[in-house]
């Protein structure tokens, strides 16, 4: 995900996705990854190379996920199991 001088710099230096990246090595690579994660349009900011990489960590991330994304291509790559897809202009209601 970082390729030679890159893996230096600064958090503070990072782009948005590079901070997504970052993020999710240090999630995933970790002794013991959470037992869920909450990604908000994961693929934001992201080259291609990188949305294939973060669908390959996924698929690999043995715990739950909620993925909030209008990325079909990135979902089926991730291999979402389930779906709950809202209507436009239809937000739930809180109860």
């Amino acid at each position: 995900m970082f390729r030679a001088d890159a893996a230096f710099q600064h958090v503070s230096s990072l782009s948005g996705g590079q901070m997504l990246r970052a993020g999710l090595a240090c999630v995933l690579g970790g002794k013991t990854p959470p037992p869920l994660l909450l990604l908000d349009e994961p693929t934001n900011h992201l080259d291609i190379g990188s949305i294939e990489a973060v669908a390959a960590g996924l698929r690999a991330y043995d715990g739950a996920l909620v993925v909030v994304s209008h990325d079909e291509a990135f979902l089926e790559a991730s291999q979402i199991s389930r779906r709950l897809e809202l209507p436009p202009g239809r937000a739930p209601t809180p109860s």
